[in-house]
């Protein structure tokens, strides 16, 4: 290959050169554009991360409110089986009692009861008759008695039903609140599932985003070694070239030196002055000549 073929080729890989430069930039450019995307895309995933983790926080606050208003609402309930359940053992004392249950009223016999007393302490009585009248007292304190327990009886009814309602307020205002709470924290579940979802879409675009990434740096990285293989070709042959332009000065100079010398001798055979150029160059070719 000759000095202008040569010229031409290197040419030609220059302007191949600068192309895939060019290709390679712009394979680049493509691949830093996904590599920012999918960065972006990864901050997106982080963020919803961060907010799952806040409503998680949030709902299994929630979940514990719930668990602990079951707790409330339970424990009220059994409360309130507890008291139906001494309100019907009342119940039975109750009917047992009322087979006791004298004829007078409970007015008639303290009235009655006081009578006695009074009759006892004021009035001389034969021994006989303060027996009668002390079983007497003994028989109306006996019949009060039974009076009296209907009353406890019937009072701790009517305490232990009025506990009942105020247990069942409480444990329906536990039942409320309980619902609410649970329907919040189902929202919040919901909501985070959303996230969830959100997260698994974006990390796709993220992946996708990534293999475009890696396709465009694998072009990219392809054209720069077809690349490095035409630099490398340019520059065998810009050494090739500069081999051959030397060679053409080398054999250009030796040309001038011996048309120098063939002046030089010239000139001494007929007594001419010699140039410092001429001299030089045949005290040269003296020493070459001798060696």
């Amino acid at each position: 290959m000759n000095k202008g073929e040569l010229e031409r080729r290197i040419a030609a890989l220059t302007r191949e050169l600068n192309a895939l430069k060019r290709r390679r930039d712009e394979l680049n450019g493509e691949a830093k554009g996904w590599a920012e995307k999918r960065n972006e895309i990864n901050n997106q995933v982080k963020n919803v991360r961060g907010e799952v983790k806040r409503l998680k926080q949030l709902r299994d606050e929630l979940n514990k409110k719930v668990k602990r208003l079951k707790a409330e609402r339970e424990n009220a309930r059994k409360e309130i089986a507890a008291k139906k359940r001494r309100i019907a053992g009342i119940k039975k004392e109750l009917e047992l009692v009322k087979r006791r249950k004298p004829s007078e009223s409970f007015k008639a016999l303290q009235e009655q009861l006081e009578k006695l007393e009074w009759k006892i302490q004021t009035t001389p009585l034969t021994l006989e008759e303060e027996k009668r009248l002390v079983e007497k007292i003994r028989q109306t304190e006996a019949s009060l008695a039974v009076h009296k327990k209907i009353r406890q009886l019937r009072r701790q009814k009517l305490e232990l039903q009025a506990e009942i309602e105020a247990l069942e307020t409480k444990a329906e205002t536990f039942h409320r609140q309980l619902t609410k709470t649970a329907e919040k924290s189902q929202e919040l579940h919901q909501k985070m599932l959303e996230k969830i979802e959100k997260i698994n879409s974006l990390r796709l675009e993220a992946e996708k985003a990534h293999q475009k990434y890696l396709e465009f740096r694998q072009q990219a990285k392809a054209v720069h070694e077809k690349l490095v293989q035409i630099a490398d070709k340019i520059k065998a042959l810009k050494l090739k070239l500069r081999e051959i332009q030397e060679e053409r000065k080398r054999k250009y100079e030796l040309e001038i030196r011996k048309k120098l010398i063939e002046t030089a001798k010239e000139k001494l055979k007929h007594g001419g002055k010699l140039s410092w150029e001429e001299f030089k160059a045949l005290a040269e070719n003296s020493v070459e000549e001798q060696g």
